[in-house]
């Protein structure tokens, strides 16, 4: 058991529970990913490919960077993140699992950290790569 900061517990919770499910990102095919990133514009895209790197180098993307990369506000990244969770769950594959975890009390919203399994940021990379 390793000890965390009060401050930090229901994050590292979270981030616990989302590794734990992680697995479901072995069930994407890279058609269904490339068939969504197909369907995606500009600023989406750039969220999809700068989490996915987030997630790739092991460096947390917070909104503010997503926001930054697809040149939108925090709140379009953010309905960005759920669009793309609703348009892949629509094509019928597991659900897209980008998660924004909560930030501690007195942090900005931009501040809120988006996260995907590791597995999942290489097959949305191979795919981003190849458009």
């Amino acid at each position: 058991m390793v000890p965390v900061p009060e401050d930090l517990e229901e994050r590292v919770r979270q981030y616990i529970n989302w590794r734990m499910s992680s697995g479901i990102a072995a069930e994407w095919s890279e058609e269904a990913v490339a068939e969504l990133y197909g369907q995606l514009d500009g600023a989406s895209r750039a969220v999809v490919r700068t989490v996915a790197q987030g997630a790739a180098d092991d460096e947390p993307v917070t909104v503010a960077r997503a926001a930054d990369a697809a040149g939108t506000s925090n709140r379009e990244a953010l309905g960005i993140v759920l669009e793309l969770v609703q348009r892949f769950r629509g094509l019928g594959g597991p659900a897209f699992p980008l998660l924004v975890l909560d930030v501690a009390e007195g942090v900005g919203d931009d501040q809120r950290i988006i996260v995907m399994p590791r597995d999942g940021a290489r097959v949305a990379l191979a795919v981003a790569d190849r458009s």
